[in-house]
């Protein structure tokens, strides 16, 4: 949650409209979800909400909208996505003039998460925002910051997440919010009245993940025996991942190996910045790498390639088709 709208919430003195941008559109949900709930408190009852994306109306049309709202009620809650599309000039325009004379009992968010810093600071309309602190930034957590944002998230539930087991967490799930969240809500469940979440329990939970388990999938390719790809492929179908899904992402992480054997001289700040993976994972991407060589890798994009032509045109057992390819997959 931001702690610029948590202030704006808390002083009382919330701006009439809000640009929300960045990549980390977890985080952008949140702060819209508390945005509301503080409405709700402030105003006694949630006020309505109308939603629209920028794709399908205007900005001065949608903002038009804001002026709609009846004289009873708690008001509205309107939020526009995609407002980066919006050419420049339509922005200044339409956002200016609303600012000038803003509708009552109406608070606007325009949601931008393909938005850049660095385009809010040189766009005339979004910088004026900025400096009101009116547009706030969403941006991808790094790795000590994903930790500690897990154990505030463990600390509000009633429970201790150690840094030893939050790095186990966030090695498990990767860097996603949203597959943090879950994971962590799963580990909650897991512990039950023990207030103490410890890596063993992590460990314990892996086994279970999805995310674990791709890594597993592709751990085993490197092993001779193809009996080990197959019990992971198991796993994966057992927890209820769809063949093709199960095959994306394991293509996408014979390209993470790919690109890993190129970086294999890249200090670990480097591989993990080209890799776009927090330091921890790219290592374990790293050790995975170095059991293949560059060949291998490129047949094995290109069996899954296959895999996914066949799974598309193909009306037998999809499971099959990963079984052909995992069986033709291995060290080298």
């Amino acid at each position: 949650m931001s702690q610029v709208l948590e202030r704006h919430l808390k002083e009382g003195r919330l701006k009439p409209l809000y640009l929300f941008y960045g990549e980390e559109e977890f985080l952008m949900d949140r702060a819209l979800a508390r945005l509301e709930a503080g409405l709700a408190e402030q105003l006694g009852e949630a006020p309505a909400r109308v939603a629209a994306s920028a794709q399908e109306t205007g900005l001065e049309e949608f903002l038009a909208q804001a002026r709609h709202a009846s004289l009873f009620g708690p008001g509205q809650l309107l939020v526009l996505w995609r407002a980066e599309v919006y050419p420049e000039r339509v922005v200044q325009g339409a956002v200016p003039p609303y600012l000038e004379h803003p509708a009552p009992r109406a608070w606007v968010v325009l949601l931008a998460p393909a938005l850049r810093a660095r385009e809010v600071e040189k766009h005339p309309v979004w910088s004026r925002l900025k400096k009101s602190e009116a547009a706030i930034g969403f941006w991808k957590l790094k790795e000590e910051e994903l930790c500690q944002w897990l154990a505030r998230e463990a600390r509000e539930r009633g429970k201790h997440l150690s840094i030893t087991a939050a790095q186990a967490l966030v090695a498990m799930a990767g860097d996603n919010l949203a597959e943090l969240s879950r994971e962590l809500e799963k580990l909650i469940l897991y512990a039950g009245e023990e207030p103490q979440l410890t890596p063993a329990m992590v460990q314990q939970l892996a086994s279970h993940s999805r995310t674990f388990t791709i890594f597993a999938l592709v751990d085993a390719l490197g092993e001779a025996d193809p009996r080990s790809r197959v019990a992971a492929l198991d796993q994966l179908l057992e927890l209820g991942e769809p063949a093709a899904r199960i095959l994306t992402m394991l293509a996408r992480q014979v390209r993470l190996l790919l690109l890993a054997r190129e970086l294999a001289e890249a200090a670990p700040p480097e591989l993990a910045a080209r890799l776009g993976l927090p330091a921890g994972i790219a290592q374990n991407v790293r050790r995975q790498a170095a059991r293949f060589t560059p060949a291998a890798l490129k047949r094995h994009l290109l069996l899954l390639h296959q895999a996914d032509r066949h799974l598309k045109t193909s009306s037998g057992n999809p499971r099959l088709w990963l079984e052909w390819a995992l069986m033709q997959m291995g060290p080298g």
